[in-house]
């Protein structure tokens, strides 16, 4: 098993044929993910508020509507340069940093949003970190073959957003098992409420079985804390394990009207899609 991880880390031997297409993939989702945030006059009108309810000590950020439109636009610029493949080390940095304090910002209104979409973040300084212009890159890329460190690194970023997104599963199953106990599978009752009283009118329907309910809840909990280490186990299925992934975000989406679309939008990239040139074990 530890021989297994460290080739999953540091040897995929498809990463610097995938990364260009997960640049692609991530780059587009942040910008949409910027490009559907308030203007700036919205967050000047009520921080006020929102700082006023804040607990003592927390730190918070203020900006005009001016300074968030500026950082909004610097952001936008930055990342789409980079999603679109220009390689410059300071577009890089710009578009990692520019994000991360926008989307901080925008948390401080929201704190659950941060929670929502903070993988983002995460996936975003792991691909700005390495080289990702093998191909689907602006300009002429410089000959120059890939040492083994930089092949390392790039596999290891790619492995971090793809066990991240794994992570984020186990996490939220386990979360349930932690605080809604066993009643969260044997009762059912949580995921009736939700589907009840939130979700689509599929939902509603479906809400009314509580046998169904139950079933649904047992499925729910295991396949998410199991999909870390089902991944990492099954390393040779991820495929199989990534469409899953898909079909339930698609089922989620159908009757609680969650889509969830800015992670399961990322993995054709990050593990369906065959790169070209990749490996395809």
């Amino acid at each position: 098993m530890r021989r297994k991880l460290s080739d999953i880390l540091f040897r995929q031997a498809d990463a610097a044929d995938r990364l260009p297409l997960v640049r692609v993939s991530l780059g587009a989702a942040v910008l949409r993910t910027i490009v559907q945030m308030p203007p700036g006059s919205f967050f000047a009108e009520h921080q006020d508020t929102v700082m006023a309810v804040r607990q003592r000590g927390d730190r918070a950020v203020r900006l005009t509507a001016f300074q968030f439109n500026a950082l909004r636009l610097l952001s936008l610029a930055s990342v789409g340069l980079w999603t679109i493949g220009v390689r410059h080390a300071a577009v890089r940095a710009t578009a990692a940093a520019s994000f991360a304090v926008l989307n901080g910002y925008v948390a401080q209104f929201h704190p659950r949003l941060w929670s929502y979409n903070s993988h983002l973040n995460l996936f975003l300084c792991a691909a700005t970190a390495v080289d990702t212009t093998k191909w689907l890159s602006v300009g002429k890329r410089p000959p120059v073959a890939s040492t083994k460190d930089e092949a390392q690194l790039q596999s290891l970023a790619l492995t971090a957003m793809q066990l991240g997104s794994a992570a984020i599963y186990s996490q939220a199953g386990l979360s349930k098992i932690l605080h809604g106990k066993v009643r969260w599978m044997s009762q059912g009752t949580t995921l009736k409420g939700a589907l009840a009283v939130l979700g689509t009118p599929a939902g509603h329907r479906l809400s009314a079985n509580d046998s169904l309910m139950r079933a649904l809840s047992v499925v729910t909990v295991a396949g998410e804390a199991a999909f870390l280490p089902l991944l990492v186990t099954r390393w040779k299925d991820r495929r199989l394990i990534a469409l899953g992934a898909i079909a339930f975000h698609l089922a989620t989406k159908r009757l609680l009207g969650i889509s969830f679309w800015h992670l399961w939008a990322l993995y054709p990239a990050l593990f369906i899609v065959a790169a070209p040139g990749g490996d395809r074990r």
